[in-house]
């Protein structure tokens, strides 16, 4: 008997450690920053616009995705700068198959699938802001337009400016942010920075066709910090956020002509998207 004890105990010992051990969300990465030595131009808060973050679920072997795909270019022309898109290619579609030979899939995008429950609808499906709409975060094609509308009626609560510093020769990638609070916004922010890329070709399953040279646009490529960014903790003397982050590309096998730095600010508690910026490298 006192050897069972002995072994429940130790159990027990062993799941409280593991358990620990697990890292809870919101997932922050440590803050790997690097010196910011750009200098940004000044702004005038009443040019400042709100920015609506689209993440939108595929796949190239979803027979439907190509909708979505569809829907969101007409979406781009109906809201211009005012709408970013990030394409994350997740979930059993996205995975590699015969001629579905390139693998779009990203740890990040896998996370992301997972923790915004995209297999409540499957693909395609998008989150908009990463906040529920309809008590959901996953939301349909239709429903991607009420959701943005709704989103755009919300004040702007921050400024982020982005300058992307790219070494041809060495190939590395240095993205500097700076954030600038709005209208007296107090939540505690936290800023990620993501690659996606345009343009790239590749198969596409498209209703009963197959599309061999289709072109994938906005598609996840991987982060500079992290799923979740880091937190903005220390504000410099004028009261805004100075962030750095490197990456080395040299291993990569992006075009990086067709490549963009998107910079999303979100709520540190809820993970919702306060403000999101776009520039290519």
């Amino acid at each position: 008997m006192k050897k069972i004890n002995l072994i429940v105990t130790l159990a027990i010992l062993l799941c409280a450690f593991v358990s620990c051990d697990k890292i809870e969300g919101p997932y922050i990465t440590p803050d790997e920053s690097v010196e910011t030595n750009v200098e940004f131009p000044d702004i005038d808060p009443a040019t400042v616009f709100r920015k609506v973050l689209i993440e939108e679920y595929t796949g190239h072997r979803c027979t439907n995705c190509p909708d979505g795909h569809r829907e969101l270019a007409s979406l781009h022309e109906r809201y211009g700068d005012s709408l970013v898109a990030i394409g994350i290619h997740a979930g059993s579609f996205a995975m590699t198959s015969g001629i579905f030979s390139t693998d779009f899939r990203t740890e990040e995008g896998n996370t992301l699938y997972e923790d915004f429950t995209i297999n409540q609808i499957g693909t395609p499906a998008a989150v908009v802001n990463r906040k529920q709409h309809g008590n959901v975060y996953p939301l349909s094609i239709p429903a991607w337009q009420p959701a943005i509308e709704e989103e755009l009626t919300h004040d702007c609560v921050a400024a982020v400016q982005l300058i992307n510093v790219f070494d041809a020769s060495s190939q590395k990638l240095t993205a500097h942010t700076k954030t600038t609070r709005l209208n007296g916004d107090t939540s505690d922010l936290q800023i990620a920075l993501y690659i996606i890329e345009d343009g790239i070709v590749a198969p596409q399953k498209d209703g009963e066709e197959t599309i061999p040279e289709y072109v994938h646009n906005h598609v996840l490529r991987g982060s500079l910090n992290g799923v979740y960014g880091t937190q903005l903790t220390t504000p410099e003397e004028d009261g805004t956020y100075l962030k750095s982050y490197e990456l080395d590309c040299s291993a990569k096998s992006w075009n990086f002509s067709n490549c963009s730095v998107v910079a999303i600010l979100m709520d540190a508690e809820t993970h919702e998207v306060l403000q999101v910026e776009q520039a290519k490298f």
